[in-house]
């Protein structure tokens, strides 16, 4: 039986932001699959189960990037999926809410690339 690819999931209307982890990944051999929306990134995750989630900092319609790290993290087969939040300029507040929420990290832009790429690798050997 051929092995599945892994997969990661990256939620961003971001185009630059896209690109930068599109290629992050694939550099580790991970097919991507992108979204735009959290509701999009909800629907997705009914298809498949992906090796990384890694979100931008996004709001629409009562669901924000936290309480989709909340909701990802009480289901049983998301449980040990590494998410990654990226945010922008963010109040200590916002920033607890995150931690609070299950997110696994928390990355600021700018992304600094090496540590960026490091944490990505040695998440990804955790979770193989």
């Amino acid at each position: 039986m051929a092995e599945e690819k892994r997969e990661a999931l990256t939620i961003t209307p971001n185009a630059t932001l896209k690109a930068y982890l599109d290629m992050v990944f694939e550099d580790d051999g991970l097919s991507v699959r992108n979204v735009l929306t959290l509701r999009d990134g909800l629907a997705s995750l009914k298809q498949a189960t992906p090796a990384i989630i890694v979100l931008d900092d996004l709001r629409e319609n009562g669901l924000d990037s936290a309480g989709f790290i909340w909701r990802v993290k009480r289901v049983k087969r998301f449980k040990y999926v590494p998410t990654i939040q990226i945010i922008h300029k963010t109040s200590e507040k916002e920033r607890v809410t995150i931690e609070i929420s299950g997110a696994d990290h928390i990355v600021e832009l700018p992304i600094k690339n090496s540590r960026f790429r490091k944490l990505i690798a040695d998440l990804l050997s955790l979770s193989r």
